[in-house]
């Protein structure tokens, strides 16, 4: 058989697959369906985190060690720590704790001044009356040489306003986001999570 006779042979049979295998894909209509395919089985769950940088979630978050020592009425705990890269040294971690209160809290800080013997106004960002109240307002003068005092209405409207003499200011206003029990029964919650890493 001849080179040129195999030669359309071959293109004979390759344009008709073609043909009936895009007539197929048209019959199917695989690329104009625009329609989500089956939702696949669900993966594997991953690895526990390190103590301490593993992720959690929870309304009142995890609880850490619930005396001063080192051990609480269950045995040892641990504090609500963690981990960061250090800003200097490649070779070492920065470790850090969280901050305790009775409340779920929010805070806001700056600094000011004042420039004509009497007042001036600081404005907060719009949404922190939407986000929490009873606000608390601190003053610390910084020093230009005498010892100055300020004194600070209360947060009404996203702002306030600090009164007193000529000079530099820091500011710091603390708000309450919502109350939580803080001695639940335990009789009444059920607790999640494990170790020293529980909330409610």
């Amino acid at each position: 058989m001849g080179l040129i006779m195999k030669y359309n042979i071959i293109i004979y049979y390759m344009s008709r697959f073609t043909r009936n295998y895009s007539d197929y894909l048209k019959s199917q209509k695989c690329c104009v369906r625009g329609e989500e395919g089956p939702i696949g089985p669900e993966g594997p769950i991953g690895p526990v985190g390190m103590p301490g940088i593993q992720g959690y979630t929870g309304y009142t978050g995890p609880t850490g060690r619930s005396c001063k020592g080192d051990v609480g009425p269950k045995g040892p705990t641990g504090d609500k720590t963690f981990v960061i890269e250090h800003p200097m040294y490649s070779d070492k971690y920065l470790v850090h704790a969280c901050l305790e209160g009775p409340e779920s809290g929010v805070y806001y800080r700056g600094e000011n001044k004042i420039t004509n013997n009497h007042s001036v106004v600081i404005n907060l960002p719009d949404y922190v009356i939407h986000l929490a109240s009873e606000f608390t307002v601190q003053i610390t003068p910084i020093y230009n040489g005498k010892i100055t005092s300020y004194n600070s209405s209360r947060v009404v409207n996203n702002k306030f306003s600090v009164f007193g003499n000529n000079g530099e200011f820091f500011w710091m206003v603390q708000g309450k986001r919502h109350d939580f029990q803080v001695e639940p029964l335990k009789t009444s919650v059920t607790l999640k999570g494990t170790g020293p890493y529980r909330w409610l």
